[in-house]
């Protein structure tokens, strides 16, 4: 197995091969936008494209213009996205990509119960051959690192013949989209079916399951066994189960966790900082990144790890519609490993006890309420609205 990884963290460069499966990870904006365009432009029959977020900016009109340039050249051009995350009611801005000829689906009405459902996956797919997941929408902030105004994300490509069968999921969700009164639990039998129990490369698919989704119930089999555990999260307030889990990783082996110090949202950044004690006592290490907002979500488990949409927050385990690939080998996960500990030469490592000794009364009162509303109260409200689905 090839692989190049370049000393400046923020041009992170991974190439790995896994199963017959050629892997790229890329971290700088430049380089996950040039393989977005590349994938788009060099699609020769199809395209497939979710995104929780397609904007009306410079990057979304350049994404959209190519999405264009394809339909074309004769490539068939499917788009989703989210009806919650991508605001544009009446699809003006879309209008040019359906009239060249794309099919165009929202996730759910705004309105209704389903309304606090959240399709958050992201996933580009051309030929049914190359697919590209990670954690970025479309949009300019999601590729401008210029003064640190952006999102420090990461990407993942896929060659190989496992990409087919997230074609073949993105095709039954594409249906079900489009269909007159789309059914939940027709919904979450997709998700079951298409998730991969087996095997060094599996596709993972999280929602609204009455129980455990298969995302889930992997993520906790090998967060639960784990010696080796790291994290990358931009969203960090998993419940208490999973923290304790995190904790004796620690206290097994090693467990890192970084997380935001910089968010668009600072409720999540103190909701996250209520985790912090329960973890570190346990041994786990905990760090916060600094030069831009972090929207990273990587899991580092023994020789397992995991890239796409979803974050370690309890909508994302929970709730939302997530896709993951869980890869299984070696040495892949040591040069993710070595990206880590990159990303670490940006980060301000918390000290256990002065985090706790700077925690007053107030700070604590209010990370605790924060914790309340991402974990507990937008948790129970949604899953109590979808049971009635």
């Amino acid at each position: 197995m090839a692989s190049a990884l370049h000393t400046d963290p923020d041009d992170a460069l991974i190439r790995a091969l896994v199963d017959g499966h050629q892997l790229g990870v890329m971290v700088s904006a430049r380089r996950r936008l040039s393989a977005l365009m590349t994938l788009i432009e060099t699609a020769k029959s199809s395209l497939r494209l979710f995104y929780y977020i397609f904007a009306n900016d410079a990057v979304g009109l350049l994404v959209r213009e190519a999405l264009i340039d394809a339909c074309n050249r004769g490539v068939k051009v499917k788009l989703l996205v989210d009806g919650f995350g991508t605001d544009d009611p009446d699809d003006y801005f879309y209008q040019p990509l359906i009239e060249a000829g794309a099919v165009f689906a929202r996730f759910h009405p705004r309105w209704g119960r389903s309304y606090l459902l959240r399709n958050h996956q992201k996933m580009a797919i051309a030929d049914a051959k190359i697919a590209l997941l990670g954690g970025a929408n479309i949009g300019q902030d999601y590729f401008d690192s210029a003064n640190g105004a952006g999102w420090h994300d990461l990407c993942l490509s896929v060659e190989g013949p496992h990409v087919a069968r997230l074609a073949r999921y993105f095709d039954l969700l594409a249906r079900w989209m489009r269909a007159d009164k789309p059914k939940m639990r027709t919904l979450t039998a997709i998700l079951a079916r298409k998730s991969d129990a087996v095997g060094p490369l599996r596709w993972l698919f999280g929602g609204p399951f009455r129980r455990l989704s298969p995302l889930t119930r992997a993520i906790k089999t090998d967060v639960q066994k784990a010696f080796r555990l790291d994290l990358i999260q931009a969203y960090f307030a998993p419940n208490w189960g999973m923290l304790g889990r995190i904790a004796r990783a620690g206290r097994r082996g090693t467990a890192r966790l970084i997380t935001a110090r910089k968010s668009d949202n600072m409720t999540t950044i103190a909701a996250a900082r209520h985790c912090y004690k329960r973890i570190m006592r346990g041994g786990a290490q905990v760090f916060e990144y600094l030069p831009q907002k972090l929207h990273m979500k990587l899991i580092i488990a023994d020789d397992a790890v995991y890239i796409g949409s979803a974050n370690f927050d309890m909508r994302s385990l929970f709730i939302n519609l997530e896709v993951m690939v869980r890869i299984e080998d070696e040495q892949f996960a040591n040069q993710m490993r070595a990206l880590f500990g990159q990303q670490l030469g940006d980060c301000d490592p918390i000290d256990r006890l002065a985090h706790e000794a700077s925690s007053g009364i107030l700070a604590r009162m209010h990370r605790l309420f924060a914790y309340f509303l991402v974990s507990t109260l937008d948790y129970t409200v949604t899953r109590r609205n979808l049971r009635r689905l």
